[in-house]
């Protein structure tokens, strides 16, 4: 292969892509055609109720919400291969094929039904199976098995949805292994499971879970929580009480059903306030490991379990005066740990904020980083109130956010705004997962992070990878548009994803090449696309068109393809003409972008 003629076609289909989009430095705005990321030719259970005094009011909302309904047109390949785009880690032709013959509903209502595909579970086969780890004598999994379980479930897990939005929910309720956890990989495992079995159920009931999941006790602080103890100069820590307001349910300011701010006097209105954080740490008191007493309540260890719910240690929580929480409910002096857990819980679900600040949250990780306000209203009145009348629930959410008409429309028929910069790491299981992976039974440890600068489960704070509100300086920010991703998108990056797509498209293994012995677990055959050359490139470059970019390849992008191909093929093997065409496409700006 010719190195030179290859970052020479790089260079054409960088230019063909500002071109095609106007040029302008900040390239990562979505538009008809997309542009590229940077303008470089080097991107190559049901919880009780207690009952309490003040009895929580529901937010109104409308009998008979608006269910969104999918715009009558033909399933193409292409409007498949978008859909699986958003609702999976990327999809492959079998999948598009079938899903044209199955259609969206039917194959949300089979997603929502499949069995969950375990990361606790599968992160223990690879670290018993890996014999280096076992030489070393290593007593658990280090990150790397984890991130290989991950990205084995993210390759060839048949529950793609529920995977797909557990790592949505994992980017909202953030625990991290760049913390005391960044040696308790089971536990992580165990907690993204948690995320993953909830990912359709009551988000009353998610939220319990990650309120009382000893993962996230200990990565922020609820663990252990004492009642103040003035004498010793002990206070409840605030930590958690002010991130369940400000990242798990209602952000720091009121907002429409629309996701839009309210106002007073130009103003935001302010959801909490300190008074309100200081009644919730005192909730979250005398919360400890499972099995933890009163006596070994300073002697952890000798209950250190992060796979059970924590138990409530009655001597430790703070229940001598009256709490006044939020949506107008009251924690009464003397009630037990428990029902006032309830009772804060119900305090934030019930809150009118909940349904937009969530709905936004999952529209920007599945589909488009700008949605309209109808969008996400839409989206909220689900949320509030599905068809049977139930509150919270996510299968509704999700298929809601996945069937909307603005998520449906044809390239077309979108704004310029909608769309998004695909997440590093997506973007690099998309391409892999688009040709199928061939792999041996002993997966070595993977470190995504290297070229991603992202892996699951590992952002460097509780405020996740990138600010959902973050908008690079520029036409993006001039034109109040935000591009969350690009927060983490810098040259290092840049020459890494290039390098990412290079080893996977032109040298990796040979099927027959691969042999865990050396290191060598993973490759694409790209064999078995050598017979779409039979007639020239046009169709596997139509291939490629289709499980890449959706069908968004803009003509001139086509034709340099055709191009190069055709001035290189008289001295190249087709598989070698296969790999050129796949990185010169998984390289472009162009699948960057989700449209």
């Amino acid at each position: 292969m010719n190195k030179n003629n290859i970052w020479s076609a790089v260079l054409i289909l960088v230019t063909v892509t500002l071109t095609a989009c106007g040029g302008g430095s900040d390239s990562a705005q979505t538009s008809a055609n997309p542009s590229p990321v940077q303008p470089t030719p080097t991107t190559p259970t049901t919880p009780t109720t207690p009952t309490t005094p003040s009895t929580p009011t529901a937010p109104t909302t409308p009998s008979t919400p608006t269910v969104p309904t999918v715009p009558s047109v033909e399933l193409t390949e292409n409007a498949a291969a978008r859909f699986l785009t958003q609702a999976t880690f990327g999809p492959t032709l079998a999948e598009i094929q079938a899903l044209t013959e199955q259609g969206f509903d039917d194959w949300l209502d089979e997603q929502i039904t499949l069995p969950m595909s375990s990361h606790r579970t599968r992160t223990e086969s690879i670290f018993l199976a890996d014999t280096n780890a076992q030489e070393r004598e290593a007593e658990r999994p280090w990150s790397g098995h984890r991130y290989s379980a991950w990205l084995d479930i993210a390759y060839h897990g048949e529950d793609q949805l529920r995977q797909r939005v557990a790592f949505a929910l994992s980017q909202l309720f953030v625990v991290s292994d760049k913390s005391m956890l960044d040696n308790e990989h089971y536990a992580l495992a165990a907690y993204y499971d948690g995320l993953a079995e909830h990912a359709f159920g009551s988000y009353r009931d998610l939220l319990e879970y990650v309120t009382l999941s000893p993962v996230m006790g200990l990565y922020l602080n609820m663990l252990g929580n004492e009642k103040p103890d003035l004498e010793n100069n002990i206070r409840p820590d605030e930590n958690y009480a002010r991130e369940v307001m400000q990242l798990f349910t209602i952000g720091l300011d009121e907002l429409n059903i629309d996701g839009t701010l309210k106002q007073a006097n130009g103003r935001p209105i302010p959801t909490y306030d300190i008074a309100d954080v200081k009644a919730y740490a005192h909730v979250f008191t005398g919360w400890h490991f499972a099995g933890t007493t009163a006596a070994t309540w300073h002697r952890w260890w000798q209950n250190r379990n992060f796979f059970e719910p924590m138990e409530l240690v009655a001597e430790y929580h703070a229940n001598t005066a009256e709490q006044q929480l939020l949506s107008n409910m009251t924690v009464p002096a003397g009630v037990s740990g428990e029902q006032a857990m309830q009772i804060a819980l119900d305090s934030l679900f019930l809150h009118p904020n909940v349904a937009p600040f969530v709905a936004q949250h999952l529209i920007q990780r599945l589909v488009t980083s700008n949605p309209s306000p109808a969008y996400v209203a839409r989206v909220a009145t689900v949320f509030n109130s599905n068809q049977n009348g139930e509150r919270g629930q996510l299968a509704d959410v999700v298929k809601a956010i996945l069937l909307d008409p603005e998520a449906r429309a044809e390239p077309s028929e979108q704004s310029p705004q909608f769309g998004k910069i695909k997440e590093p790491l997506l973007r690099g299981v998309q391409m892999v997962r688009a040709f199928g992976i061939q792999t041996v039974a002993t997966l070595e440890p993977q470190w995504p992070e290297y070229q991603h600068n992202q892996a699951p489960l590992s952002a460097p704070s509780v405020f996740n990878f990138f600010a959902a509100d973050f908008s690079p300086v520029g036409s993006l920010s001039d034109a109040n548009l935000v591009a969350p991703e690009l927060e983490i998108i810098n040259d290092t990056f840049m020459v890494r994803n290039a390098n990412h797509a290079a080893w996977w498209s032109l040298w990796a293994p040979t099927v027959a090449e691969l042999d865990s012995a050396d290191g060598r677990t993973m490759t694409i055959d790209y064999s078995v696309y050598t017979p779409m050359l039979a007639t020239g490139p046009e169709p596997y470059i139509d291939f490629l068109n289709t499980v890449l970019l959706s069908g968004t390849m803009p003509e001139e992008m086509r034709q340099t393809l055709i191009d190069y191909d055709t001035a290189t093929r008289s001295w190249q093997e087709d598989i070698a003409r296969i790999k050129e065409l796949t990185f010169l496409v998984t390289s472009s700006p162009q699948f960057a972008v989700q449209r």
